[in-house]
């Protein structure tokens, strides 16, 4: 069975997740994973996406974002994978392929589905046993969620928006939802999450996306 196509348009929302060669452990100083998020802040900028939420791991990275466009999201991923594998070979003095895939992506369409994947994300260095809390993590925007921390500033997603009234009401509701987990909860999500992950193909040079 062939791959689905990625679908791309204008005011889309998409969980992506990008895998580094062969499950390789290259994010692997503070360095690493700082000039990452100084290249995913500055390629937003430039682009005008919308960063809601992300987790930097060791071996992969998550991102949940919004493309008003006019740029879509297989150009976004395409410059920031391709920014940071060159400048990690420069600073690592190393050459080869980084990535395993341009990305994997799913559309979230849903105020459930956009939770799910926040919480996911929030709770993959955790699920990974690096941390004992999702707030332990630096690299994730569990933190901005949960407390309001402006150290990586995001665009709330409006799915958490409307959690509650007021910001210091959905980070204690953001806080109890992250938190509050039963083990045969998080086993089902991550099936659901990796299964949409899973259905749109990853070959980056399939289809051409148009930019302005």
């Amino acid at each position: 069975m062939g791959w689905i196509p990625r679908p791309l348009g204008p005011d889309l929302c998409y969980h992506v997740r990008v895998q580094c060669n062969n499950r390789a452990f290259r994010f692997e100083e503070i360095s690493d994973f700082e000039r990452y998020l100084e290249i995913l802040l500055s390629v937003r900028k430039k682009f005008t996406f919308l960063l809601h939420d992300f987790t930097i791991m060791h071996t992969h990275v998550h991102l949940v974002l919004t493309t008003p466009g006019p740029i879509l999201l297989d150009r976004i991923m395409q410059v920031i994978n391709q920014h940071y594998a060159l400048d990690y070979h420069r600073r690592h003095h190393r050459a080869g392929h980084f990535w395993m895939h341009g990305y994997r992506c799913s559309v979230i369409d849903t105020d459930a589905y956009a939770l799910t994947c926040m919480r996911y994300v929030g709770r993959n260095a955790l699920r990974a046993g690096i941390v004992r809390h999702p707030a332990y993590w630096p690299w994730c925007g569990y933190s901005f969620y949960a407390y309001g921390n402006m150290t990586h500033p995001l665009d709330p997603h409006p799915s958490y928006v409307g959690l509650a009234g007021t910001p210091a009401q959905r980070q204690v509701v953001f806080r109890d939802f992250v938190e509050t987990y039963l083990p045969c909860d998080e086993t089902r999500e991550k099936a659901l999450i990796q299964h949409s992950l899973r259905r749109y193909g990853a070959n980056t040079q399939r289809r051409k996306t148009r930019t302005a």
